[in-house]
């Protein structure tokens, strides 16, 4: 099981909350159907709002969709079913990705990274326990 944090904006966070569906583009097809698997567990880091949100699963194997269910002009055809957890979180990011490799070992702004990274970057288990603790402490 690997773990990750999927960066979501607020109106993409809102469709995949209704959904049940992440989707990333095309470009990433590669490490996001072969890196993330069934079973992974995430932590949504909503952008613009600088936020933890969610705690989640991956719950399907990645599928190609050019049908367009996300808000906006974006497509974002490799998609997963996934499973939420908890989602209202609302726990502000402030200092946390200092303490995540590799978030604490970049020269740009988490969200920047994410976004560079196709929108997900994978931490280790000991960083995801760590947070999860963190996020547990700010409600």
């Amino acid at each position: 099981m690997k773990h990750w944090i999927i960066l979501f904006t607020p109106e993409t966070y809102e469709a995949v909350k209704k959904l049940g569906t992440i989707g990333v583009r095309a470009n990433v097809w590669k490490a996001f159907s072969e890196g993330m698997a069934k079973g992974d567990r995430f932590i949504g880091y909503v952008s613009k709002k600088m936020l933890f949100d969610a705690i989640g699963t991956i719950a399907s194997d990645a599928t190609f969709e050019e049908k367009q269910i996300f808000p906006g002009d974006k497509l974002f055809p490799c998609r997963r079913k996934i499973a939420f957890e908890k989602t209202g979180l609302n726990a502000p990011s402030g200092d946390l990705f200092h303490g995540i490799a590799p978030f604490n070992e970049i020269g740009c702004g988490p969200g920047n990274y994410l976004m560079c990274k196709g929108g997900f970057a994978e931490i280790d288990k000991a960083n995801f326990e760590w947070l999860l603790k963190q996020l547990s402490q700010k409600r």
